[in-house]
């Protein structure tokens, strides 16, 4: 509700009368060190006085009692309502020239007014400036997942103020010791020069934010029609204890991926019904996706073009001011809706066009073709529509969700989802292409699977560039359909923690070199370490007739099938050498 009212007086007011509307406008949310003066029965602006002009009476020896019309500015700088807040600065140097000020040095306040001169806000000028001035500002990124924690990290490099809130005490220790939880090159590093300087690490909101950074985790669940949706009570959580810390000229930033209408829709409703406060004029909100690659985050948030969209132009500018002191290139849209929607579409285009290799790789199985080579075949020296190649599946907790996502928002408007979940059934099948294809293989060799031992190399969900995360991974997807099918399954990545690895229900290795003995080996991402695998001491050290399935073409074949009798697989081929 606005107060205004509350600054309101007449000529008739004296000194005193002022000094009490001085007191009181803080309770009601009013800016204090300032009375309006109004005449008339629509309370149209007269002028103003300000704790400057009592100063100035009172070292004229004026008494409390002096009316206010002898102290008050007949000439406020006033604006109209309906211009940004960069209008407004970009105007301001008229509206001194007009009244004869030499500067704004002095200018504490400004108020708005609506078309019949009735005063409606009143903004701090200074609070104006840290729309432009943005690197004081004291930003709090609520989330420190992967995108969260990159983003503090960086914004705390780039000279920021940053506080770091996650309700995970666990995750905040790991930081306090100047380490990180997630495998990003040159991440521990950066840690370990802002922690406690302007890094900071809390389990709750702090009081004394400007910028509130939303990068909660949005996962999709199955629900009870059988279809995935996205999960929005982190969101929610966030929202909700941000809105009780919401002061005016506040700036939300939106991260998370979300359905298109969720910051309009859901998050500022949240954050006005538990603040009191009003977007767009006593706060501002944007949409900024994360757009970054796990492995390059540090380098991608430094370098890719940062999509906004903004409620209004001003929490279009005030997030403008944030992201341009971090990336040189800003892409303003020219909505809410705009930029929610261009996340989904970079993510949602990947995982349908990898959906196309993959299914071309699943008819090339029919024909016992090597699908990588007739792909490659078809790109070379053609200059449009490069196809992507093949994999064992699309992992990842950006692509494997994003379709879904924007499969729900096709859903509310009775739009025609399948494009993304087909292409969707298509990646997730790929797991069982994989499974089916090496247990096929075990008993053409004429081994019982009961009795096999199966490794699989690379289950975080992508080898270049380098991660550590096994989230939604086709390694451990497909790794877990052979738990139970055969006696024992093994886990090996270069990078992913063996805690997580044990927690999928693999058995962890150390090193390849601990692959002895084994009937089968499955190279599930494109690790560079693979690459450098001597092929024929490895061969050698397997089982008798071992399966040697490769996802990513990351081997000569004939290497393997020269070494010693053995299969070996790809997503589209079989060869052998077993007599």
């Amino acid at each position: 509700m606005n107060h205004i009212n509350h600054l309101y007086c007449t000529i008739n007011h004296v000194i005193l009368d002022v000094l009490k509307i001085f007191d009181n406008a803080p309770q009601f949310g009013l800016p204090s060190g300032i009375a309006l003066v109004i005449e008339g029965e629509g309370n149209r602006l007269i002028g103003t006085v300000t704790e400057g002009d009592i100063r100035r009476a009172i070292l004229k020896n004026r008494n409390l009692d002096v009316p206010v019309n002898s102290i008050m500015q007949n000439d406020p700088i006033y604006f109209h309502e309906s211009l940004s807040i960069t209008e407004i600065l970009e105007a301001m140097p008229h509206e001194l020239l007009k009244r004869k000020r030499k500067s704004s040095k002095y200018l504490s306040k400004i108020v708005l007014i609506d078309i019949n001169h009735k005063p409606v806000r009143v903004l701090d000028y200074h609070q104006l400036w840290e729309q432009k001035v943005a690197s004081h500002r004291h930003l709090v990124v609520v989330g420190l997942g992967y995108v969260g924690l990159t983003m503090a990290v960086v914004m705390a490099d780039a000279g920021f103020l940053v506080t770091g809130v996650d309700i995970d005490e666990s995750k905040l220790q790991v930081l306090r010791q100047g380490e990180s939880y997630i495998h990003e090159v040159g991440l521990p590093e950066l840690i370990k020069e802002h922690i406690f300087k302007n890094l900071q690490l809390n389990s709750n909101i702090p009081e004394d934010g400007d910028v509130y950074i939303i990068s909660v985790g949005t996962p999709v669940e199955v629900n009870e029609d059988g279809k995935k949706r996205p999960v929005m009570k982190y969101l929610l959580d966030a929202c909700v204890k941000i809105a009780t810390h919401l002061k005016r000229g506040n700036l939300v930033i939106l991260r998370s991926t979300v359905p298109i209408g969720t910051c309009r829709n859901f998050v500022i409703p949240m954050l006005e019904e538990h603040s009191g406060l009003t977007c767009g004029q006593d706060f501002h909100l944007s949409f900024a996706p994360e757009r970054t690659a796990e492995g390059k985050a540090l380098k991608e948030l430094r370098s890719l073009p940062q999509i906004i969209g903004g409620f209004n132009r001003d929490s279009l500018e005030a997030t403008s001011a944030i992201f341009r002191d971090v990336t040189p290139t800003i892409v303003k849209v020219e909505s809410l809706e705009a930029a929610e929607m261009a996340k989904l579409i970079n993510n949602s285009f990947r995982d349908y066009i990898f959906a196309y290799s993959n299914q071309m790789a699943k008819i090339a199985a029919l024909y016992n073709i090597n699908v990588v080579n007739i792909i490659q075949a078809a790109n070379e020296g053609y200059p449009r529509d490069t196809v992507p190649l093949p994999s064992p599946g699309v992992g990842g907790p950006c692509l494997t969700k994003d379709p879904y996502i924007f499969a729900s928002v096709a859903e509310t408007h009775h739009f025609d989802d399948d494009i993304f979940i087909r292409g969707r059934y298509i990646n997730e099948s790929m797991h069982e292409l994989v499974f089916e294809g090496v247990m096929k293989q075990l008993q053409q060799t004429g081994k019982n699977p009961q009795n096999c031992k199966i490794l699989i190399c690379g289950l975080a969900f992508k080898g270049t560039p380098e991660t550590g995360d096994i989230r939604n991974s086709s390694g451990v997807e497909i790794a877990k359909r052979f738990l139970g099918n055969v006696a024992n399954v093994y886990g090996y990545d270069p990078v992913a923690l063996r805690n997580e690895i044990e927690e999928t229900g693999l058995i962890p290795i150390n090193s390849l070199e601990q692959s002895q003995g084994m009937d089968a080996v499955l190279f599930l991402n494109n690790h560079k370490s693979f690459e450098k695998i001597n092929v024929f001491e490895f061969v050698r050290s397997l089982n008798e007739n071992p399966v040697i399935y490769d996802g990513w073409n990351l081997f000569r074949g004939e290497d393997f099938l020269s070494t010693r009798e053995c299969i070996f697989m790809g997503l589209s081929f079989i060869k052998t050498s077993i007599k």
